[in-house]
């Protein structure tokens, strides 16, 4: 079986150079042999055999002994291995073109076609199992236009930190498409995977009441990966930091006025069918993850043609 490594092998050079072409037809000329029971003629799975003992022989004799006694085994042990990773490959590539994602829905995974990470998402399975209700402005805070023809809503957690990498993508969106778009941040805080992100969501609310809302917003992804505190001690240093009445703003965290509110905003994301944080709808087409600036501005200018 080592000439089907050899094909495929060969038969990528070959497209580069044509020194492996004639390597590439006898391989090919081997593996038909094979399937149909047949010995390969051209002799060329004995030359790599040999080829590959001497090889190892450099370097051990007793390793270049058990190759050459179970070379036939080996052969097939590398040949399945490269064909399920072929298949991974390809199945990988197929998610990616179609989801976006090597694994078909949103995950915090690697993907090898996505280095960057630009859709990666904090990952979160549903049971909703109703029907999908695209998502209103609701009461939430927004900015931009009310009456703008574009609105994009998004549904993000402040502890995740792919909801933080998509902040620089929509303030750049806000400040081009400036008059052309309402823009709603709306909850969906992923307590079970970030701890605290319930009560952050609830401060966050509790700095609209004095109206700052956008600023404790902004720290709070700022101050993200250095907060110490992500509970009430933390959440109050940042209301004294934006110069808040700290008094009124902790009667309101504590009380958990606004427990309501997030939990409204997460199962209207829930009906929504989000899988991860973030996610955004601009007049119902939905992006999953902080993708690059240039997609979300292709689906706004066909939103605006319309």
């Amino acid at each position: 079986m080592i000439c089907i490594i050899a094909l495929i092998i060969f038969g990528i050079l070959g497209i580069f150079s044509a020194r492996y072409r004639t390597l590439a037809k006898q391989a090919f000329d081997c593996v038909f042999k094979r399937v149909t029971l047949r010995p390969c003629q051209s002799g060329l799975d004995r030359r790599l055999k040999m080829d590959i003992v001497k090889k190892v022989m450099k370097r051990s004799t007793k390793l270049a002994s058990f190759v050459y006694k179970n070379f036939e085994a080996l052969s097939w042990i590398f040949t399945i291995l490269l064909l399920a990773s072929l298949f991974y490959s390809g199945y990988s590539g197929y998610n990616y073109i179609r989801y976006g994602n090597c694994n078909g829905k949103p995950s915090e995974s690697f993907c090898i076609f996505d280095p960057t990470g630009k859709n990666k998402v904090s990952s979160f399975e549903s049971n909703y199992s109703g029907p999908k209700v695209y998502p209103g402005i609701d009461d939430d805070p927004y900015l931009g236009n009310k009456s703008a023809k574009i609105v994009m809503i998004e549904f993000g957690c402040f502890r995740c930190l792919y909801t933080k990498k998509a902040e620089t993508t929509v303030k750049q969106i806000l400040q081009d498409y400036e008059g052309k778009i309402l823009y709603v941040y709306r909850d969906f805080p992923l307590e079970a995977k970030h701890v605290g992100a319930d009560l952050h969501a609830e401060a966050a609310d509790c700095a609209k009441d004095q109206g700052k809302y956008w600023e404790y917003h902004n720290l709070l992804f700022e101050k993200q990966e250095t907060m110490i505190n992500h509970s009430y001690g933390g959440l109050e240093e940042l209301a004294k930091e934006l110069k808040l009445d700290t008094k009124k703003f902790n009667s309101c965290l504590e009380s958990r006025k606004y427990k309501n509110e997030v939990l409204k905003d997460f199962e209207d994301g829930l009906k929504a069918g989000i899988l991860g944080t973030p996610t955004f709808f601009i007049n119902n087409n939905t992006i999953v993850g902080p993708k690059d600036y240039s997609t979300f501005k292709k689906i706004i200018e066909e939103e605006l043609k319309k």
